[in-house]
């Protein structure tokens, strides 16, 4: 019994000194370099700007597109819970 537990030891583990040197660089990993994305959102930031008129336009457009989709998702949730009480009444 004893040479079970003395072969199953684990071996002691060494933790090395982070230096802060990364090993690969991440930036190209979304397709853009760091310059290129603080650009890309400069760009997006300053064309953001519309009236109080153009923001409600497009609320309504918005609610014009989704709104049948939403209300046909919710009357089939709503007849498939009228369905299944009446049949498990």
């Amino acid at each position: 019994m004893k040479d079970k537990k003395n072969k199953k030891k684990k071996p002691k583990v060494v933790y090395k000194e982070d230096t802060g040197e990364t090993i690969y660089s991440m930036s190209a990993l979304y397709g853009r370099t760091p310059e290129e994305q603080e650009e890309f959102n400069e760009k997006r930031k300053s064309n953001i700007a519309y009236s109080a008129g153009e923001q409600w336009a497009m609320i309504k457009a918005a609610f014009q597109v989704y709104g049948p989709i939403l209300l046909i998702i919710v009357g089939s949730f709503l007849l498939t819970g009228l369905g299944l009480y009446f049949f498990l009444k």
